[in-house]
């Protein structure tokens, strides 16, 4: 057996290099997949607060809408009722005068 000290440290030391380099873009791989399911996670995070503050906003923005229209359909049957009530007032006032037209008419036509 031949030995070449020279040659054969060299290709051990190759050897390890190599097997040194391997392990270390192993585990830069595993750090670089770490680092990109940590982003991910975070921006599942982020993309669910952002979706979760849009829909209560619109929640309260419709709640404010729907509000608004029944102030003002509130305000509008309001104002209905109230002419209709002086309607009736009116109609009522003009009966009672009608009828104590209508009754002193009767009473003086049995009178004559």
């Amino acid at each position: 057996m031949e030995q070449f000290d020279g040659d054969t440290m060299s290709r051990v030391d190759i050897l390890k290099a190599i097997k040194k380099a391997e392990n270390n873009a192993a585990k830069t791989l595993a750090n670089a997949e770490s680092k990109a399911s940590t982003i991910l996670s975070n921006a599942r995070v982020k993309a669910t607060d952002i979706i979760q503050s849009s829909q209560e906003k619109i929640n309260t923005n419709s709640r404010t809408t729907i509000d608004e229209a029944k102030s003002t359909a509130q305000s509008e049957a309001d104002n209905v009722t109230k002419q209709g009530d002086e309607g009736i007032q009116n109609i009522t006032k003009k009966g009672t005068k009608q009828r104590k037209k209508a009754i002193d008419s009767v009473i003086d036509s049995f009178m004559k």
